[in-house]
């Protein structure tokens, strides 16, 4: 059997692990177009910030390929995929056959026709480790810094930026910031933090033009106002979607990702998708949906796996959610959080606000079942809430006690843990600092405690 499994990120390690517990023996091939070790995505920003170290960045040990026998091509960009001759092909001209392929190709950034964005140093995007570190070089020459789309990816660019010592301004094209991951109170409130932080955030805005030399590089924006701003860095943050420009000119369904099957298969059985390129089942709104974030790219990685190596695991579908940190402010969106926005009625809302400490919380229910949430600032039951949209439980008894974490809460979250528990035996598998299993068990203690605890703003 041989796999060859296109991108190295998140979902390609879920894969690696899922098909080395069953097939220890096949020939099993990583292609990357990065240089690097797997690294975790998500930290750039805070190692940009200066918060995590280099040491910090792997998402799997150094032997991590050796271990699972991987042969892995770094620095290789796969071209083409013929279907019918069942192998890949690479720049050079070589190829690859294969028996099963994976294509874990992850997402691209939407770049807009901006006048000048491909024609001086300084100007990137923030998608890959390289891309930090060449923003960190160019700090080297200057401390003014331009971000262009103030999504997640663009907030997280300018957070880091602005940790970095830059001095930051962040101009969106909408009304409003976060549109796609928050609904206009949350990104209110995030605005808000994000100007007391120092950032500069400019809306219902767009850049005319990039402007600069070939000695200097990038010196400045002009925007559509007639507006100029200086900068010496400027990042593309417009928006991504799905990578799947190596399924384009072949017979593999793409709608907006690559159409996958429960067991990931695409339009050709030995042929799956899994991650950020992937489209599947999105479990509160009961329909498809490309769910791009890293615990659920892992996890349809793992699937993917077992299925590509026999075991023929149905998947249950994904949760789409967004977690960031900006000045200390934790916001967590989950599920469908702005119903609103999506023209969705017969839903219920409940909130939870307070402005003073820079709380928001949010819960959406439809059918009486939770559909989808916003944390702002408290997010100690997001756990609970995940799991809540997951298994889309009736949810009458505790919904008006949720956000007041009131007794009913409590008894419901408690008779739930236990159940799931408490008697079950179960055995988790080592974990990467430590080979030793353990059983988790319900803590009769711990949960008579907090019961005990009384609800304070935080």
């Amino acid at each position: 059997m041989e796999y060859v499994i296109v991108g190295n990120s998140a979902a390609a390690v879920g894969s690696i692990e899922s098909i080395r517990r069953i097939d220890q023996n096949s020939n099993l091939t990583v292609v990357s177009n990065e240089p690097e070790h797997v690294y975790s995505r998500p930290l750039i920003a805070h190692y940009l910030a200066g918060d995590v170290e280099e040491d910090r960045m792997p998402y799997r040990p150094e032997d991590f390929y050796n271990k699972h026998r991987v042969k892995l091509m770094l620095e290789r960009t796969v071209t083409e995929v013929d279907s019918l001759a069942e192998q890949v092909c690479l720049e050079d001209g070589s190829k690859l056959k294969y028996d099963r392929l994976l294509l874990t190709t992850g997402s691209r950034v939407n770049v807009p026709p901006i006048a000048g964005c491909d024609d001086y140093e300084g100007v990137g995007i923030f998608q890959t480790y390289e891309d930090v570190r060449q923003i960190l070089e160019r700090l080297k020459k200057g401390n003014r810094a331009v971000v262009i789309g103030a999504g997640l990816i663009g907030l997280r660019a300018a957070y880091g930026l602005q940790e970095a010592g830059a001095e930051v301004t962040l101009i969106e094209l909408l009304p409003r910031i976060a549109s796609r991951v928050l609904d206009q109170k949350g990104s209110e409130m995030v605005k808000k933090s994000l100007e007391e932080g120092g950032i500069n955030v400019i809306t219902s805005c767009a850049v005319q033009e990039i402007t600069g030399n070939k000695t200097a590089g990038v010196t400045g924006v002009t925007l559509k106002n007639g507006e100029k701003i200086a900068c010496n860095i400027v990042i593309i943050a417009t928006g991504v979607a799905p990578n799947t420009t190596l399924a384009e000119n072949t017979l593999i369904e793409i709608n907006m990702g690559i159409v996958v099957n429960p067991y990931f298969q695409t339009s050709f059985s030995n042929i799956f998708a899994a991650g950020d390129v992937a489209e599947t089942h999105d479990i509160p709104r009961q329909s498809s949906m490309v769910n791009a974030n890293w615990p659920n790219a892992y996890e349809q990685g793992r699937y993917a796996g077992l299925c590509m190596a026999g075991d023929m695991k149905r998947y249950p579908g994904s949760v789409g959610m967004n977690s960031v940190s900006f000045f200390n402010m934790p916001v967590i969106s989950m599920g469908l959080f702005d119903p609103e926005s999506e023209g969705l009625k017969g839903t219920e809302t409940k909130e939870r606000i307070s402005e003073k400490n820079n709380l928001y919380q949010k819960l959406v229910f439809k059918d009486n079942r939770l559909k989808g949430a916003i944390l702002i600032g408290d997010i100690s039951y997001a756990g609970a809430i995940n799991d809540l949209i997951r298994e889309q439980n009736l949810v009458g008894i505790i919904k008006d006690s949720f956000l007041e974490e009131k007794y009913q809460l409590y008894d419901y979250l408690r008779k739930k843990r236990e159940a799931d528990l408490e008697g079950t035996a179960i055995e988790w598998p080592e974990s990467h600092s430590s080979g030793r299993r353990y059983e988790k068990s319900f803590n009769e203690k711990s949960w008579t405690e907090r019961e005990l605890d009384k609800r304070a703003w935080r």
